[in-house]
């Protein structure tokens, strides 16, 4: 019994395995995960080490080398990135992706890392900090809520912060909850140096005696009738007054006074603030709240939205929350237009076939349509696929080509009908005939996708569900195609009784059997213009614009602003609040978030935040209506030219797909940072000299001025003070010296030793700075222990790659300029720089990623075009058919290119997995085409009339298939990140297949050399 006849006769069976799959793919549609964007995984694990009073080159000789020789021993590293700075050394370490396919894996990496840098931390020098690993930086806060302030401290909106930290942390779905923009508390102690000389003690004796005074320590057990009893000294009073009348001995003849008689106590905030935030010009601190791995974004953000909603009452007035960005009402929104796409394309589809091969086959083929789709949402919930982004396109690129199969089975079943056969047995026959080339051609399409689901790297991942989901939805259009099509036709279609009238060919199929006897016998003449049309179209596609994924449909913009490196992070604020002044002033200009010293936390999979930097400054601005971000842009960054002269600002909206940081990167590698530095200049002047290039930089920035007091080691020496005392009293001076930590609650704040106000009396007064002998307890201005005062100019910091320095220019494109364009018009004049020995250059940026990302499709390509061939091969146990069929590719390239052109859409990296797709489709094509006509010429039929006849008789389910791709992919025309990939299916398949309708034939004909006299 065949599979069609068990469809038919076993109702009851079919009839079950319909119901469970609608039921499997609503359940499934209502549980199935949502997110923004897929779980990409970002491979890359921070690794910071502090070394107070290294300047950038020690940091990096000293600390950096020694982590990044560690770190390069391991196999699973790609690459290890330094940073360098006063006093900090930031690694970023980069894994390899055949290392850590899933997050799993990448946890064991973590780990292993963490035990490298414990074994480093054993060779840093003295001074140096245990490496600290951050591994969860990349973690996205998808709820990202902003505190405002009108009337409470910083301190208060921190502790009312932390309560809904503590709140939220019990939602179920919540995996984390992280405040950023506090500012840092410290207590303030500051002596006088009259005051420390009448105590006759030092800074040093007293600090000591505070930290024992209110250190924690255990006074051990003691045994008392069998039991034993805990001994334990009553708790410190943690306050400033008690801090305060803290009793200090001084002196050596037993005096003792209470610390507020030898110095000032004050409670307050570090300063400089390394970070500040506000939205809407208040004073705000940003709460960001990620959902557990997996979890559906969409539920748990109704949760804590919930649970937002009940604590709303207890929050005091003047404190507010606001909802900056909320993931889970985009993503429910998302999945609310798919709905719609999906129901568009449904009608489009439906009404095509309807008005092409009337109601019953329409309907046949719709339902067929919906059970796929049911099925396949059940199947991606199983398997883990969930609704985002990328599995939600591919569902509705996916629409088109599900009723390909539907198509040609319905055909064929409904011709046998009206030409009076018995419903059952044309079933029979159709299958028997369709099965094996359709499956054939669904094992091409899917293989034409696998590229995507297979290659390796970050972009392929973020792409990946796209073959997952190509993959279930054809195999279950093939698997409907041979068993509910004829079920349904059985029971929608209607036998004819008695004689069938044998109606005449139509006026189009008579024509287009003309035209086709026409084309065959001019087939060379016909094959010379197909191949002069793909010349042309490979020409042309030197006019198409690269570019690598688009920007994204978020109404937002955001403004990167740079002040030269060095500058006090209060000249950045009061800068960025000129800005915020002038932004929020605008039309259409509904939310300012300004950040000061560095960026927010990662609220989107596609926002990168910026390092700690007290020259940075950064404003997030929220639109009203996404259109205004085209006129906004422009404004915006003219605005700040003009006004901001003396910054470097760029002004650019969020980007869909990997990637990030400036468009235009060419990076220079090489052993000498000063000859680097020379090869940058020439990149940057080249770039400078584009006016279509802004924010032009090299990442190392500017070099910043440095005071060194040129200490007489000598005198130093003979007074008994050591560099260590007149670091420290420079210190005190000035910034302040962390002495100790006070204990409040869970709160940990660092006391700091500073002079008093009126000793901190700016950088001319340096030289009267007194510095303390530890050996004859005296003190000496710093005058007399130096030669003189020198200010140098030096790097504010050093990149290292792989060990080797590495500086890089970088420079965006004007508003309303392509990254395409202005890499093309840069990188001619950039490679042509001459690069000493051992010196080298490579692009990154937009170009880098692109070339990356193509590099990893491209090593799947081969496996996949092999797999193709093999499956036409086996499928027609021949070699000239796969070769004919193969030889249609190409003109693929026709449309695509007329398309791009046309439509002025770059060549992104949607648009390349478009093309192979494509090319899968037109194979698909060619394949029923070739075997239709060797199933005629085995059947008898005269070879000429048999290759006229077998190209009219499927001219229809193919036209049919590749008319309702086409119809089905255009709501994607809409959609930012899917636009390029429909532009390509669109254009490229409707050339492509009514080319296809013409050159197989024509190539059929020259291949097995058919001439036109053989004919009945």
């Amino acid at each position: 019994m065949s599979i069609a006849e068990f469809s038919i006769r076993n109702r009851l069976i079919a009839a079950i395995v319909i119901l469970g799959s609608l039921l499997g793919g609503w359940i499934a549609y209502e549980k199935m995960p949502r997110f923004e964007d897929p779980e990409f995984t970002i491979r890359t694990v921070e690794v910071f080490t502090q070394y107070p009073g290294a300047t950038p080159e020690e940091v990096a000789n000293e600390v950096s080398e020694v982590l990044e020789s560690e770190f390069q021993q391991m196999q699973e590293v790609e690459e290890v990135r330094s940073v360098s700075t006063d006093g900090l050394s930031r690694l970023s370490i980069d894994i390899k992706f055949d290392f850590s396919p899933n997050k799993d894996s990448l946890q064991l990496i973590y780990t292993k890392i963490r035990n490298r840098a414990r074994d480093a931390a054993r060779q840093l020098p003295p001074g140096a900090s245990d490496p600290i690993v951050n591994d969860d930086f990349a973690d996205v806060y998808g709820l990202y809520y902003v505190l405002t302030s009108d009337g409470f401290s910083p301190r208060e909106m921190h502790e009312y912060a932390k309560n809904l930290r503590r709140a939220l942390l019990t939602v179920d779905g919540v995996g984390k909850v992280s405040i950023q923009g506090a500012l840092n508390e410290a207590i303030y102690i500051e002596f006088s140096q009259e005051q420390i000389a009448a105590a006759g003690t030092s800074v040093d004796q007293i600090f000591n005696q505070l930290s024992k005074h209110s250190s924690v320590a255990a006074a051990g057990e003691a045994s008392l009738d069998g039991r034993r009893l805990t001994i334990q000294l009553p708790p410190t009073t943690e306050t400033i007054t008690a801090l305060e009348n803290t009793i200090v001995s001084v002196g050596n003849d037993g005096r003792v006074l209470r610390l507020r008689d030898m110095a000032s106590v004050t409670r307050g905030y570090q300063d400089p603030p390394q970070q500040l935030m506000r939205y809407n010009g208040l004073p705000a601190l940003g709460i960001g709240v990620s959902a557990v791995s997996g979890e559906n974004i969409v539920r748990v953000g109704g949760l804590v939205n919930a649970r937002l909603a009940e604590m709303e009452s207890e929050r005091p007035i003047g404190l507010e929350l606001e909802t900056y960005y909320d993931q889970a009402g985009i993503v429910d929104l998302s999945v609310k237009d798919f709905a719609v796409n999906v129901a568009m394309a449904l009608a489009i589809v439906l009404v095509t076939l309807g008005i092409f091969m009337g109601i019953g086959p329409a309907v046949v083929i719709g339902g067929v349509l919906v059970l796929t789709i049911a099925a396949t949402l059940t199947v991606m919930y199983l398997w883990g696929v969930p609704m985002h982004r990328i599995s939600l396109g591919a569902l509705i690129i996916a629409l088109g080509m599900l009723v390909d199969n539907a198509i040609v089975v319905t055909e064929g079943i409904l011709i046998g009908v009206k030409a009076g056969k018995k419903k059952l047995d044309v079933a029979i026959d159709i299958v028997a005939k369709t099965k094996w080339p359709l499956l054939g051609g669904t094992i091409v399409g899917i293989i034409a996708f696998a590229p995507i689901g297979f290659a390796p790297g970050a972009t392929a991942e973020f792409t990946g569900d796209l073959f997952w989901v190509i993959f279930i939805s054809l195999s279950f259009s093939w698997i409907f195609a041979i068993t509910a099509v004829p079920l349904f036709a059985d029971i929608l279609f209607k036998e004819s009784k008695g004689e069938v009238e044998v109606k005449p060919e139509g006026v189009f199929m008579r024509g287009y059997k003309a035209f086709m006897v026409v084309v065959l016998r001019l087939k060379y003449l016909v094959l010379a213009g197909a191949v002069g049309a793909f010349v042309l179209a490979v020409m042309g596609f030197a006019y198409v614009i690269p570019g690598f994924f688009p920007a994204s449909t978020s109404p937002q913009i955001v403004v990167d602003y740079r002040l030269p490196e060095g500058a006090d992070i209060q000249q950045t604020d009061a800068d960025i609040q000129v800005i915020e002044d002038f932004v929020g002033g605008l039309e259409n200009v509904s939310d300012v978030h300004a950040l000061v010293g560095s960026g927010t936390l990662r609220f989107m999979l596609v926002y990168a935040p910026e390092s700690a930097n007290a020259a940075y400054g950064q404003l997030l601005i929220k639109v009203s209506e996404y259109e205004a971000i085209d006129h906004l842009i422009p404004e915006i960054q003219t605005w700040l030219d003009q006004n901001m002269p003396d910054s470097q600002a760029k002004v650019w909206r969020f980007q869909l797909g990997p990637g990030g940081g400036s468009k235009i990167e060419a990076e220079f590698h090489g052993p000498d940072p000063k000859v680097l530095h020379e090869l940058a200049a020439e990149a940057t002047a080249i770039m400078a000299a584009n006016p279509d290039a802004i924010s032009v930089k090299t990442d190392w920035y500017n070099p910043v001025p440095v005071i060194e007091p040129v200490i007489n080691e000598v005198r130093a020496r003979r007074l008994g003070i050591t560099r260590e005392d007149i670091a420290n009293a420079i210190n005190i001076s000035f910034s302040g010296r962390t002495m100790g930590t006070f204990r409040d609650g869970d709160t940990l704040i660092p006391i700091i030793q500073r002079a008093p106000e009126r000793e901190r009396r700016g950088i001319d007064s340096m030289g009267s700075i007194q510095i303390a002998s530890q050996v004859t307890g005296a003190t000496v201005p710093l005058d007399q222990l130096v030669d003189g005062y020198r200010t140098i100019w030096r790097d504010a910091m050093e990149i290292r790659v792989n060990r080797v320095p590495v500086i890089t220019a970088q420079s965006d494109p004007a508003s309303g300029v392509l990254a395409g364009d202005l890499q093309k018009a840069l990188q001619a004049d950039i490679e042509a720089i001459e690069l000493p020995a051992g010196y080298s250059m490579k692009w990154s940026g937009e170009f880098g990623d692109s070339a990356e990302a193509n590099e990893d499709l491209a090593s799947t390509i081969p496996v996949g075009f092999v797999a193709m061939v093999l499956t036409v091969v086996l499928l027609f146990n021949a070699i000239r058919q796969p070769v004919l069929i193969f030889l249609t590719m190409p003109l693929s390239i026709i449309g695509v290119v007329i398309g791009l052109l046309v439509m002025g859409v770059p060549m992104e990296f949607m648009a390349i997995l478009g093309v192979l797709s494509l090319s899968g489709l037109l194979i698909k094509n060619a394949i029923v085409l070739v075997d239709q006509m060797d199933l005629e010429i085995g059947e008898g039929m005269p070879r000429f009339d048999a290759v006229v006849d077998s190209a009219a008789s499927r001219v229809r389910p193919v036209m049919m298939g590749s008319l309702t791709t086409v119809l089905g992919v255009l709501p994607l025309l809409g959609d930012a990140f899917f636009k390029s990939m429909a532009v390509v299916l669109i254009f490229g398949l409707s050339f492509a297949t009514l080319l296809t309708l013409i050159v197989v034939p024509v190539l059929y004909v020259i291949f097995f050399r058919i001439k036109a006299t053989e004919r009945a």
